[in-house]
């Protein structure tokens, strides 16, 4: 009898565990912000220029969050380091460091450029700049008006 109500014990311990994991989903790391930062880029109307590199930052809620990805909005641009990286593994992403994902972005034609920031096919926040002309000088760049 002894052993019976052992293996009850086990049972119900085993059925109220699996409940639990599926009760609690999958953990996530919601993408509440992505911004692109303008660096050394100076310019009187925008700071960003065509032809110039611009570093993407998207936050998590979670600092040690699952695979999220930056992407172009439209084919304007490239993502250099993805690009690179793809060409031997089609599935890399740069790692989520304490709640950050960073990227590079270059657009390649004047006008408005969005960037998502996104953890699901849900999508998540979209960075919006204009860009002009501009002329790359090392990591300056200097944009037209």
């Amino acid at each position: 009898m002894t052993s019976s109500r052992v293996a009850r014990s086990l049972f119900v311990a085993s059925a109220c565990s699996a409940a639990a994991l599926l009760a609690s989903g999958t953990a996530h790391a919601e993408v509440v912000d992505l911004d692109i930062l303008p660096g050394l880029s100076f310019g009187p109307t925008t700071q960003y220029g065509v032809g110039c590199t611009y570093v993407a930052v998207a936050r998590t809620a979670d600092p040690s969050g699952p695979r999220v990805d930056i992407a172009s909005l439209d084919t304007e641009s490239i993502m250099p380091l993805e690009e690179f990286a793809w060409q031997f593994d089609g599935y890399w992403s740069s790692p989520v460091i304490a709640g950050h994902k960073v990227s590079l972005w270059t657009p390649t034609t004047p006008g408005e450029h969005s960037l998502m920031a996104y953890e699901t096919s849900a999508g998540g926040p979209v960075a919006t700049v204009t860009v002009n002309p501009a002329t790359a000088v090392g990591p300056l760049c200097f944009v037209a008006p």
